[in-house]
């Protein structure tokens, strides 16, 4: 070869080489690092080893359990994680979370270990009050429904009817004035009814997370007392076949069903299903059974996420789910004089002996949830696009005669549309922040054949909004300001009682804005404080609800008129903003939160005040006679609400085996400037859960938890005016609203009680057994915040027992 060519080549390869190897240093500029925790202590834990799979890249923890790992070259990778006596946990890790938390979990216990990365966070207030609990801690409750799972957060209870549907209640507040963010969407279903439980199957969460504050800003409108997110599971990628398969049996309602959860992830992609099914018969209090309390529930879920680059994640996500409700048959009466007799009873009228049929009153309700999302993330900036689409079919089936017996009087269909984009941009100085645009459009149809005048009508409703968060850290201080702009479109097209069309279109609009406060005092104190605007605009129902529903007739805002000469109250024709002007209501909610971390022990203290302007509600205004007989009526109207009060939990590990958990909650609510009282304000509440977990006898573990709670009688209560009362007055042409309109209740709050329940987790290899008994002491109670209190016990002691296999 000529040498010249033989030189060229030689510099060629040696220049070629050397630019390689400077391109693969300059492109080996990434980092990772983070912190690794005992999951039951929270404790750092010391020369855990840390190490990029098929690599000799490695490192040890120091003695606060941080590591840190350079010169990566790669965007993405599966990191190992490693120490004596735990569970070895891998993930995989992209460039985009240089920061992350490792709580492993020991060998002895049934814990699994976790991770926690800066992106997972799902929120972008840092400084709103929130509290968490994970699957774990849902443990046995996710065979409860979801409201009886969202109770265990502090803060948060439960408005029931009956033992099957109940809905949360965040400090005070419900139905349409908080917002449920499930999978990632708005859970959109008919959320005006206070009997209309959320169809989200509990079984199927990994982890519910509770905003206590006003946080309309990033949400939306309705987050006038919080939003709850909850969040389906994970899918990790190059992770082997797992799952599990559960089966659940109780002996209160004879009740059984069976879970099945499925994981498979490869290099870049990987894939979920989920399945559930579940069948209970009449529940039982402890004296006499509740006839027609059985329930049927079907669900399956399913999700696929793709990584094609380290900087884009594309997840898809679906599931549907199924409930058949039965409503006890002594809760329903065709007037005063049968609801009078319903009262005195001391068992329930129409009791018979257990069944698992259900027959009419019930409900049946079909939901889906389809949802797309694409997140983008670089070095500066981050884009989050999503998709989503969800169908509610809801039928309501009352007693009724004659060839209408099986015929729902309430078939209902909402389709809705969600889209979201959002922007979090490169750090301005000191400034963090991100912008959003979300937009919903909705069709609600009621569905021929009821042979009823529809309860609400059918409208198609659209939402547009634009909000910015922006986020100062200095130090251990943080301040966020945050500011939204929302307007609502709704065309709505109902048909009156003669048969005659009427169409209305509205237009709400409103400005929402938060600011906040977070310090870290010393790392043993920490406090934050957030002041936020939401507000709400009436939903449908409250603007045209019309007749029957449940053992009341209800009239909404626009429906009823006032005779000025009379002062009487009547339905008369449609209303429209021009004939009544409707306000939307403007939340103030200022809420504070105090945490101090011990050795052993973690307090945490939340205080909070809320004013509400235009609050939305029921008042009693007479009383009508109809076919059916006599019944009470109501009307929709507006006035201005406070409600403020505390929330105080602790968690004390009492050694290396025992841990107690100390919750309390107290809520005071006033109508203003009348000083009225609400009806149905959770009381005060206190509880205590002692937990024992530890390698006993045969068992890889054992876990163990007893819990006792007493539920106060509500002083707060407003008057009452009993049915008998109600009778003779309307028997004597006495107005007993005329004067006063106040809110009343046909019985007094039920006293206090005490509920205590014992559950247990053991391990074997791969089987875990589980159960627990709820109840334990068989006691007769009434929930003031359950509306069928009038008329039966709740449900006695319930005997649990379940296998699970982990695969």
């Amino acid at each position: 070869m000529n040498r010249r060519i033989r030189v060229f080549i030689a510099l060629t390869l040696l220049l070629g080489s050397r630019g390689m190897s400077f391109s693969q240093v300059d492109s080996c500029q990434y980092t990772a690092s983070g912190h690794v925790y005992d999951i039951v202590s929270g404790e750092p834990l010391m020369f855990a080893t840390v190490q990029i799979e098929g690599t000799t890249i490695g490192a040890e923890t120091d003695v606060d359990g941080a590591f840190l790992l350079e010169n990566i070259c790669d965007k993405d990778f599966d990191l190992v994680f490693s120490y004596v006596g735990y569970k070895e946990m891998r993930h995989h890790h992209d460039f985009h979370h240089p920061s992350v938390e490792i709580y492993l979990a020991p060998d002895t216990l049934l814990l699994e270990s976790v991770i926690v990365e800066g992106e997972a966070i799902t929120h972008g207030l840092s400084t709103a009050t929130s509290q968490t609990i994970s699957v774990q801690d849902i443990g046995i409750l996710g065979s409860e429904d979801f409201g009886s799972v969202a109770e265990q957060i502090t803060g948060v209870n439960i408005l029931s009817t009956g033992s099957n549907i109940s809905k949360p209640v965040i400090h005070g507040l419900h139905s349409n004035r908080i917002l449920l963010i499930n999978a990632g969407l708005r859970h959109e279903f008919q959320n005006w009814g206070a009997e209309h439980a959320p169809e989200i199957d509990p079984s199927m969460i990994d982890q519910l997370e509770v905003i206590k504050g006003a946080a309309t800003v990033e949400f939306g409108p309705d987050a006038m007392g919080g939003v709850m997110l909850i969040r389906e599971p994970s899918i990790e990628l190059n992770q082997d076949l797992s799952g599990k398969v559960s089966v659940l049996g109780k002996s209160n309602g004879r009740s059984g069903e069976a879970t099945l959860a499925l994981k498979k992830g490869y290099k870049w992609w990987g894939a979920m299903l989920n399945g559930s099914i579940l069948k209970q018969g009449d529940l039982h209090a402890p004296d006499y059974q509740l006839t027609n309390t059985g329930k049927r529930e079907r669900s399956i879920s399913g999700g696929v996420r793709l990584h094609p680059l380290a900087e884009l994640d594309i997840n898809l996500y679906y599931s549907h789910f199924y409930q058949e409700l039965g409503v006890l048959r002594g809760s329903v009466n065709g007037n005063l004089d049968d609801l009078l007799i319903a009262l005195e009873s001391d068992v329930p009228n129409l009791t018979a002996p257990f069944s698992y049929n259900i027959k009419t009153p019930k409900q049946e309700v079909d939901h889906d949830l389809y949802r797309m999302d694409a997140r983008w993330v670089g070095k500066q900036h981050s884009f989050h696009l999503k998709y989503g689409y969800q169908f509610n079919h809801r039928q309501e089936f009352d007693i009724r005669r004659g060839s209408d017996q099986e015929v729902p009087n309430i078939d209902l269909t909402l389709g809705s549309h969600q889209g979201s984009f959002e922007w979090s941009h490169s750090d301005v100085g000191p400034w963090s922040g991100k912008v959003g645009f979300q937009w919903t459009a909705q069709d609600n149809k009621n569905l021929e054949g009821t042979n009823t005048v529809p309860f609400i009508p059918n409208y198609k409703q659209e939402r547009f909004g634009i909000y910015a968060i922006e986020s100062l850290r200095h130090k251990n201080h943080s301040f966020e300001l945050g500011l939204r702009f929302d307007r609502q479109y709704a065309d709505v097209v109902g048909r009156q009682p003669n048969n005659v069309i009427y169409r209305n279109f509205l237009d709400f609009k409103n400005v929402s804005g938060t600011i906040g406060f977070e310090t870290e005092v010393n790392d043993r104190f920490s406090f934050r404080s957030n002041f936020g605007t939401a507000w709400r605009p009436p939903n449908i129902a409250e603007l045209y609800r019309y007749g029957r529903h449940l053992s009341f007739l209800e009239y909404g805002l626009f429906r009823y008129e006032l005779n000025e000469e009379t002062d009487q109250i009547y339905a008369g024709d449609i209303l429209t903003e021009d004939d009544r002007e409707i306000q939307s209501e403007i939340g103030y909610k200022w809420i504070s939160n105090l945490e101090w971390d011990f050795a052993k022990e973690h307090i945490e203290l939340t205080t909070y005040i809320n004013w509400i302007e235009n609050y939305i509600y029921a008042k009693p205004a007479g009383l009508t006679r109809t076919v059916r007989g006599t019944f009470p009526y109501f009307v929709y109207d507006q006035t201005d609400a406070v409600l403020w009060g505390i929330d105080i939990s602790s968690f004390t590990e009492l050694s290396d085996t025992w841990d107690a958990r100390i919750n309390g909650s107290y809520l005071h609510a006033k109508q203003k400037p009348s000083n009225y009282n609400f009806v149905g304000m959770p009381p005060a509440k206190v509880s205590l859960e002692l937990i024992h977990e530890d390698r006993k006898w045969f068992f890889d573990n054992l876990r163990t938890s007893f819990y006792i709670s007493h539920t106060f009688r509500q002083f707060q209560e407003p008057r009452v005016l009993t049915v008998d009362e109600v009778l003779n007055a309307f028997r004597t042409d006495i107005d007993l609203f005329v004067d006063n309109a106040a809110d009343f209740d046909i019985v007094g709050p039920p006293m206090g009680y005490v509920m205590a329940r014992f559950s247990f987790a053991a391990t074997i290899g791969n089987l875990t057994i589980n159960g627990g008994v709820n109840n334990i002491f068989n006691v007769r109670y009434r929930s003031y915040t359950d509306r069928l209190r009038y008329f039966a016990d709740s449900p006695g002691r319930n005997f649990l027992l379940g296998l699970s296999w982990k695969l």
